[in-house]
């Protein structure tokens, strides 16, 4: 078996355990406070932040790290993680009458899953950025058609998983439900690790790696000079190590900033200001214009279908036209379907506040809402109100989001593939983690904004930041294939000449 059929099938346990996670974990924070979202809130905010702060730090650490002990390290503390704040989550179910003791429990759930989260974004650093470039040896198009395999089957997992884990949660019990995260992180781990020591044994170049840390190694002492001065040297070591920890949250920016490539970074992070996508605010806006959950999950589902699609596309565009004009077509598809967002704010039945007319019956809809009953979401409609909504707005609204998945995974499989191609080897790691710090901030920022614009008649509002964000990333690409282009034709010539002065040297 070929190394990057076995990397594809190693990164389906992991997305496999990443989507049935990150979709159970989010039921179990509304099941844990009925009635209340805030606990949900906490632990995304957590999560973001977390990853805004400490991304750079764990990029570092696998620049400076070798490739087999990385991923021994991150998949044990991913998948134990996981499985602890599980069984934390299970404690907490059977304890309601102790107040002191659940808090505390909340807190350790937050603090487990923010440090699980830590590890499986490197994990993926690891692999999708560096693992994979060496798999490759060079060949841009095998890279191309492996990026796109990876990311057809995180989308197809993103189907499958959730249904699965929530057929339980429903059918069976919420503790069954954790029995079966637990059991699946256990074979997962094993699984993944045995597939990538498969990889690492079947392509040597793997085991040479170009480290930061020459100096750290050259000062390594052997085990017949254990004295007291070896001793001191490496308690020093182990200091500067970590000043430079702490340090790397900062340099790593400034290692981003340096990349030939950064303006297609904030390309990509800017399209994380969006709420055009299926996360919670979208779904409750989607709810609170009587949408059934159901036809919800079928969006999602369609979604990811026409994502899947954007990654059989990719290859074809990249081989076609080259990568970087690959780029242009995303974001052009993207963009266009998006107008059909924009057009919901004013086709009938929209509730936003910008109509000029009839905004009492608009606003019908918004002012009745929806009530949580268990955490659940449930209308407050009668059967007679919910036959007088007009549906037009939100299905609109959604066909725009469903078609613009296509564009958007076709950037954002161009611009990995342009930081793969472009990132010194040293440096994948930290500009990896940089990369995910910076698409965090992003995406914190749309949920600050839409804690100012809260209901629904002002979704509208956010709608227009969304294309507006993505507006934005197109011309910053637009500006950085330009300056590419430059950068590339100078390279050129500038080995051109080299080429000529030897050629007339000899």
């Amino acid at each position: 078996m070929r190394p990057e059929i076995t990397l594809c099938i190693s990164s389906f346990f992991s997305a496999w355990g990443d989507r049935m996670w990150s979709f159970a974990v989010g039921l179990y924070m509304i099941k844990l406070t009925p009635g209340s979202f805030q606990l949900a809130a906490i632990y995304g905010l957590v999560l973001t932040s977390s990853g805004v702060l400490f991304a750079p730090v764990v990029g570092d650490w696998i620049d400076r790290t070798k490739r087999l002990k990385v991923v021994r390290i991150v998949l044990l503390l991913q998948n134990l993680l996981v499985i602890i704040c599980a069984v934390v989550i299970s404690i907490y179910l059977f304890l309601t009458n102790h107040s002191q003791v659940l808090e505390l429990l909340k807190a350790l759930i937050i603090v487990l899953g923010a440090l699980a989260n830590l590890a499986g974004q490197g994990e993926k650093i690891a692999v999708t950025r560096d693992w994979i470039m060496v798999v490759v040896k060079g060949d841009k198009a095998l890279l191309a058609s492996t990026n796109a395999n990876l990311r057809r089957i995180d989308l197809s997992v993103a189907i499958t998983a959730p249904v699965a884990v929530g057929f339980l949660m429903s059918v069976v019990s919420d503790v069954a439900g954790i029995a079966f995260i637990c059991s699946w992180n256990v074979i997962s781990m094993v699984a993944e690790y045995l597939l990538l020591n498969k990889v690492y044994k079947a392509v040597p170049e793997l085991a040479d790696k170009i480290s930061k840390d020459s100096f750290i190694n050259s000062n390594q002492v052997t085990e017949d000079n254990k004295n007291e001065a070896s001793v001191k040297t490496r308690r020093l070591t182990t200091n500067l190590n970590f000043l430079h920890r702490f340090k790397s949250m900062i340099s790593g920016w400034v290692v981003y900033k340096r990349q030939s490539i950064v303006l297609a970074g904030m390309a990509l992070a800017s399209l994380y200001l969006t709420v055009l996508g299926f996360n919670a605010i979208t779904t409750g806006y989607a709810y609170s214009q009587g949408l059934s959950e159901l036809i919800v999950s079928v969006c999602f589902g369609l979604g990811s279908l026409v994502g899947i699609a954007g990654t059989f596309l990719f290859p074809w565009l990249r081989n076609k036209f080259g990568l970087v004009k690959a780029g242009f077509f995303g974001f052009f598809s993207q963009w266009t379907m998006l107008l059909l967002c924009v057009a919901s704010i004013w086709v009938r039945g929209s509730p936003s506040e910008m109509l000029t007319h009839d905004k009492e019956n608009s606003h019908n809809m918004s002012s009745q809402g929806l009530a949580v009953v268990n955490g659940q979401f449930n209308t407050t409609l009668t059967p007679a109100k919910l036959t007088e909504i007009d549906f037009t707005s939100v299905s609109v609204l959604m066909a725009g989001i469903i078609l613009s998945r296509a564009g958007l995974w076709i950037i954002d499989l161009t611009i990995t593939q342009l930081q793969q191609e472009n990132v010194p080897e040293d440096e994948r790691g930290v500009v990896g983690g940089v990369q995910y710090s910076f698409n965090s901030i992003l995406d914190l920022l749309h949920f600050i904004v839409t804690i100012f614009l809260p209901k629904p008649q002002q979704f509208g509002y956010l709608i227009l930041m969304s294309v507006g964000a993505v507006t934005l990333a197109g011309i910053i690409y637009i500006i950085f294939a330009i300056r590419f282009k430059e950068v590339v034709a100078s390279g050129q010539g500038h080995i051109l000449k080299k080429l000529k002065t030897y050629t007339d040297n000899v």
